[in-house]
């Protein structure tokens, strides 16, 4: 617990600053928390056995959150499209060639050689998974950077982080105390449906606090909707991450942030409600 709360406070510092000073240093920390996001994505694909395209979706991952960016002058659905286009060939291309296996060799090493040129050739899903984390991880950031480059652009991001901070604090405490119903014990064994609702509530009550409190032009129950959405999305997005390790058989996704797991954890629930956040400033004139 100690090593997690000392890991917690050091990143927390530049991640405080970054968020307070915008500009180009929010544009540094989220080019950091992609790129380690994005290599602990293609490592977990690889460790399942799978042979992605890892540089090229980690560029294309970039390319996707840099898109997002005012200064860079591409489009997000032309860097989308001609990602898919790239990948595909260079996956296509990677199965020239494939060394075939000769009777006299080692039959262990033969057997593991089989193993890895059996993943070669399944490039359609080399490619899909490629894409699947290339798309997910890059345009949820994107719109992630996105967010705090708008006009009133600190506010907005404060809403987002505390309504999935406070919705996961709320979810982990009602949860612990009384909770008993599970929810989806096979992909999350101590998520209830009690400390879910918790959160819930609490993530609701966030967003009218901050819709009143923030110059944001929000009305009390727009926050409280933004809020409510925003929780039962922070509970998606972890979801979608503990599917992904428990059909790989992992418990973390990486070993960046000790006691904390991977980066990909701690940005779960973030990378589902930061671009709903950033959507609705859209939509109601922020940008």
């Amino acid at each position: 617990m100690k090593r997690r709360v000392i890991a917690g406070l050091i990143a927390l510092v530049p991640v405080l600053l970054a968020l307070w000073y915008g500009g180009i240093w929010w544009v540094l920390l989220l080019t950091f928390f992609t790129s380690l996001g994005a290599y602990e994505y293609y490592v977990l694909i690889e460790r399942s056995g799978y042979r992605p395209a890892r540089w090229f979706g980690f560029a294309w991952t970039l390319a996707l959150m840099f898109s997002f960016w005012s200064l860079v002058p591409v489009e997000p659905q032309l860097v989308l499209t001609f990602g898919f286009i790239i990948i595909f060939i260079r996956i296509l291309l990677s199965q020239q060639g494939a060394p075939r296996h000769e009777d006299n060799r080692d039959p262990d090493q033969s057997e593991t050689d089989a193993a890895a040129q059996a993943q070669d050739h399944k490039p359609f899903r080399n490619w899909a998974l490629t894409a699947a984390g290339a798309s997910y991880i890059g345009l949820m950031m994107g719109q992630a950077l996105a967010l705090r480059l708008l006009p009133n652009g600190l506010y907005w991001m404060l809403l987002g982080l505390c309504i999935t901070m406070i919705n996961d604090s709320a979810a982990y405490f009602v949860g612990v105390t009384i909770g008993r119903r599970r929810i989806l014990p096979a992909l999350s064994p101590k998520k209830t449906w009690e400390g879910t609702v918790g959160g819930w509530i609490a993530a609701t009550l966030t967003g009218a606090a901050i819709a009143f409190w923030a110059p944001l032009g929000l009305a009390v129950w727009l926050g409280a909707f933004i809020g409510l959405v925003g929780g039962i999305l922070a509970l998606f997005g972890d979801l979608a991450i503990s599917m992904l390790k428990r059909q790989i058989g992992v418990k973390d996704s990486g070993v960046f942030l000790p006691g904390h797991g991977g980066f990909l954890d701690r940005l779960d629930s973030i990378m589902f409600v930061l671009p709903f956040v950033y959507q609705m400033a859209l939509l109601l004139g922020a940008g």
